[in-house]
């Protein structure tokens, strides 16, 4: 053994000696194509085509494919790519995560690796936040990639499948990550060829990515059905939940956000329903409803968690400020949120398949994507992605102020402090944009700036077209913009608006001032809104102003944890004493680093049911596609094979079976998560322990399919005009889909999942191998 310990290499890149060797070569080429007419500059695109179907070895072409489409977009946009864009565009094509900093050309970059990988014919998705940003860059560089002979197009929310189908098939589509991992999830369900739109995957890049695959990638993407009626009245359910009171009905635990009944409650409630035991199993159901009533009414704070639009509840992501439209709370919670608000209920169905934003980033060969903060989690890329971090520095030096933050007692005087600091800059002429914490932190700091006198624009994150025309113009001399701390995503920020007179007088005031009014769990949040000011060179200036009873201070108790001596502190003024700041700070760092394992621990829980999800998927595609494999399944004994009606009916039942069991295995290891940590207290690791559940289940799974294909086949062979519903299988009159918010409470696993000492949850990887490799050789001799 090595006297010496093993040093981890860094995931982080900063040297670009092989990227930067090829410059010169692709100015060669921009220097050739720059003398050429149009028409030449598309035969050149047509002969890289043919060379990259010839070889497809993309390395040898890239210089001159570079050096083209940088001299299309100067011709196209009247813009000429840089060396950080380029070292930054041959860092993607080798499939790196790039941290490229606001401002800085992230759309034109991606164009490079975009057009080349294009040149295969196989697709290159670009993957965005959001539906206005997909649609606004496939719009801006849908010119250039005709120029250049290649096809782009973009993908919509609500589109028609047909129009899906052909935006798939472009040679660069643009869509937002939900979006493709939802027709994802569509394909994997289809019942005939013609509902496959799209077509196997090849290449991704990821805009936004820190947002996308850290943030977003623990909200599961869901494809769900019909739902089977329950006899619980949710509205009666919320209005014995608002009858109970807090201390002698329910004990609410602030630290791990849930509640818990009291004796006294529990008879309370036995009386009002009139039942005997509402403990008893015959009241499962009510229980569970009344549990979830009071969580709704107590955890799920409106303008804060979610908001009410059209009648409808809109949650509002906690890491964005964002409203989500798609999003719903899973096993009922949802419902007890509408009945809570009088709002209609609206059914959520039954989960029919689900696939985690991570782990459908997975099912693309080639990966890469580029953000403004991906230092931080530099590590969490590296080891979730396997994506080395490319720093690449600004085109031109940073000039941005970022101001030590004020640090207060209480909200009073922070608030007061804003609104003071608020009206100095704004009397000077100073742009300055708010980032909160909420919604109704926006809408309160409004109104606090409309009683001193300064009018500003508020901006909670509903619409995204919106939002990206008003953050654009923050930067206006004298504009005052409020917005949730991350609304205008992907929206770049210029000085004056521009307006040329403008943008001078805003450099003369020392560029857009942003003041954030809250620190994150996550310093990436943080450095994203500080990242709005000093694009490309410019000045600009960023504070924060917090207090020690913020959001984020009374949810982790850091006020306690502070040394005795501070804990007391009060007064109008900024606390001044250096270890309070210090500490703030090493208590966000360690924030980060339990949320990261916690991601971590989730991920190990989802890999083994990801791993089943592919066996199955892949069975049920060769079943729709192929009918020999679906005769073979069926145990066909007839020489020749069926009638198309009865061959077609026969892979309706065998989809619709594989459907139906899925669909009750994924219910099923979603309430064994829920309480295996239990299994902690009898000396056993939960991780393992559900392993070996969801394993033995799989094979249980497999089995009965098999052996309920071949035996309600028989009965439709016998009988080809039976009702296929006669046999338990119904394929849904309609579907819809969703994200999942999993962990709204922080519940008892996540808080086991983020206590580091807890030994039982430590990840057992060998485990989780040796149980897949066990049930995947367990079915396939049964084949």
């Amino acid at each position: 053994m090595s006297a010496f310990k093993k040093i981890k290499k860094s995931p982080i890149e900063e040297e670009f000696g092989q990227y930067r060797v090829l410059l010169p070569q692709i100015d060669q080429y921009f220097q050739y194509y720059h003398q050429v007419p149009d028409h030449e500059l598309q035969t050149a695109a047509a002969g890289l085509r043919a060379a990259a179907t010839d070889h497809q070895d993309l390395a040898l072409l890239l210089p001159d494919a570079y050096g083209l489409v940088k001299e299309a977009c100067f011709r196209q946009f009247g813009l000429l790519a840089y060396d950080e864009q380029l070292i930054a565009a041959i860092a993607l094509h080798h499939g790196n995560m790039l941290e490229m900093q606001t401002g800085e050309g992230k759309t034109l970059t991606a164009l490079f690796p975009a057009f080349l990988n294009g040149l295969l014919g196989k697709g290159v998705h670009i993957l965005t936040f959001n539906d206005y940003l997909a649609r606004r860059d496939a719009d801006w560089s849908r010119p250039l990639f005709t120029r250049l002979g290649l096809s782009s197009d973009c993908i919509q929310q609500g589109m028609p499948l047909d129009e899906k189908r052909h935006a798939y098939r472009a040679d660069i589509t643009y869509a937002t990550a939900k979006e493709a991992g939802f027709d994802y999830l569509y394909s994997a369900m289809a019942y005939a060829p013609e509902e496959l739109v799209q077509r196997p995957f090849f290449f991704a890049i990821v805009d936004e990515a820190d947002a996308l695959m850290i943030d977003e990638a623990r909200n599961p993407l869901v494809l769900a059905g019909r739902m089977d009626p329950t006899e619980v009245d949710a509205k009666a359910m919320a209005d014995l939940a608002a009858g109970l009171e807090q201390g002698a009905d329910f004990e609410l635990n602030d630290y791990a956000r849930n509640i818990f009944l009291t004796e006294s409650g529990i008879r309370k409630l036995e009386m009002q329903l009139e039942v005997e035991n509402l403990m008893a199993d015959e009241h499962h159901a009510l229980l569970t409803a009344l549990n979830l009533a009071l969580h709704a009414r107590m955890l799920l704070k409106r303008d804060i968690d979610y908001v009410v639009k059209n009648g409808a509840i809109l949650q509002v992501d906690e890491f964005t400020g964002r409203v989500v439209p798609d999003r719903k709370w899973r096993n009922g919670l949802q419902t007890a949120v509408e009945a809570k608000e009088g709002l209609p209920v609206r059914s959520e169905g039954t989960i029919l398949n689900a696939i985690s934003l991570q782990h459908f980033l997975y099912t693309y060969p080639k990966l890469a994507g580029m953000t403004a903060t991906a230092r931080a989690a530099a590590e969490e890329f590296e080891n979730f992605y396997k994506l080395r971090t490319v720093i690449v520095p600004p085109h031109l030096p940073d000039r941005r102020q970022d101001e030590p933050d004020l640090v207060f007692a209480d909200l009073a005087a922070k608030n007061r402090a804003i609104v003071e600091e608020v009206k100095r800059v704004h009397h000077r002429g100073q742009p300055i944009l708010i980032g909160t914490l909420n919604v109704k932190e926006s809408e309160q700091l409004a109104n606090l700036l409309s009683a001193a006198g300064v009018k500003c624009e508020v901006l909670n994150a509903k619409e995204d077209a919106r939002e990206a025309a008003i953050v654009a113009r923050a930067a206006r001399p004298g504009q005052v913009t409020i917005s949730t701390n991350m609304a205008g995503r992907g929206t770049d920020i210029t000085l004056g608006g521009g307006d040329q007179a403008e943008r001078e007088q805003v450099i003369s005031l020392g560029g857009l001032y942003i003041l954030g009014t809250n620190r994150h769990e996550s310093s990436r949040i943080d450095r994203q809104l500080r990242g709005r000011a000093g694009r490309q060179g410019d000045p600009g200036q960023t504070r924060f102003f917090i207090s020690l009873q913020d959001e984020l201070m009374v949810k982790y108790r850091l006020q306690e944890a502070l040394p005795k001596k501070y804990r007391q502190l009060s007064g109008p003024e900024p606390i001044t004493e250096p270890k309070v700041l210090k500490f703030i700070d090493h208590i966000q760092r360690v924030i980060e680093g339990q949320t990261y394992d916690m991601r971590r621990n989730l991920l190990h829980y989802s890999e083994l049911v990801e791993k089943q999800r592919l066996i199955i998927q892949s069975e049920r595609r060769e079943i729709l596609l192929d009918d020999n494999c679906l005769l073979e399944r069926i145990g066909w004994e007839g020489t020749e094979p069926p009638e198309n009606t009865l061959l077609d009916g026969l892979r309706r039942l065998a989809l619709g079976l594989y459907d139906r069991y899925w669909s009750d295995h994924l219910d099923q290891l979603q309430q064994l998560k829920e309480g295996i940590y239990l299994v902690r207290f009898g000396g056993q690791k939960p991780l393992r322990e559900y392993q070996r559940q969801s394993d033995r289940w799989f094979r249980e799974l497999c089995e009965r399919i098999d052996t309920d294909l071949v035996r309600k086949a028989a009965l439709l062979i016998e009988d080809p005009e039976l009702d296929l519903r006669t046999l338990g299988v119904q394929k849904p009159a309609s579907t819809w889909t969703y994200l999942i918010n999993d962990n709204p409470f922080g519940n008892q696993l996540a808080i086991m999942l983020l206590d580091n000492s807890n030994l039982g949850f430590q990840a057992d990887p060998i485990s989780a191998v040796f149980l897949f490799i066990a049930g995947l050789l367990q079915r396939r001799k049964k084949r």
